[in-house]
């Protein structure tokens, strides 16, 4: 009787759980693994692009200081770095580079004493500025950005 009434109980909050978890558009990355990133992020950016070869959630670092959290993501015509806004369902642009702007692409690493260090895709302006994502598929967007113009 009382494993019987400790699995109902079992059975119900996790049921309760499953219905209050956070869906895509309430988390801070927004829709980012979900079939409706695309037409958001070519929307957001108006570049003319008409799908996006690579995204995922990162860090951007400008100097090797850590600036922002953000999706990062690349299109035919451009890379970008957004943050997503759970109250108005959109993404905001942080950082936008056009393809034709690209000077070089590179790869340094962030020494840190406290924490692992992180290997970036540095990208480098026409001005020679730098900015650099902590990316796990650091060599597929090195290959799209190739492709797009870059390096």
């Amino acid at each position: 009787m009382k494993v019987a009434k400790f699995g109902f109980i079992v059975l119900v909050v996790s049921i309760l759980s499953a219905c209050s978890s956070l869906g895509p558009m309430q988390t801070m990355q927004g829709p980012l693994n979900t079939p409706v990133f695309e037409p958001v992020a070519i929307d957001t950016v108006k570049d003319g692009s008409s799908s996006v070869l690579f995204k995922e959630w990162t860090t951007m670092y400008e100097n090797q200081e850590l600036k922002l959290w953000g999706v990062f993501f690349i299109t035919q015509n451009g890379v970008y770095m957004a943050n997503w806004d759970s109250r108005s369902y959109e993404y905001n642009l942080r950082y936008r580079i056009d393809s034709s702007d690209i000077s070089s692409i590179s790869e340094e690493t962030v020494e840190r004493s406290m924490w692992i260090d992180s290997d970036l895709l540095v990208i480098t302006d026409q001005n020679g500025h730098e900015v650099g994502f902590a990316l796990n598929g650091k060599n597929a967007a090195r290959s799209f950005l190739q492709n797009i113009g870059g390096e």
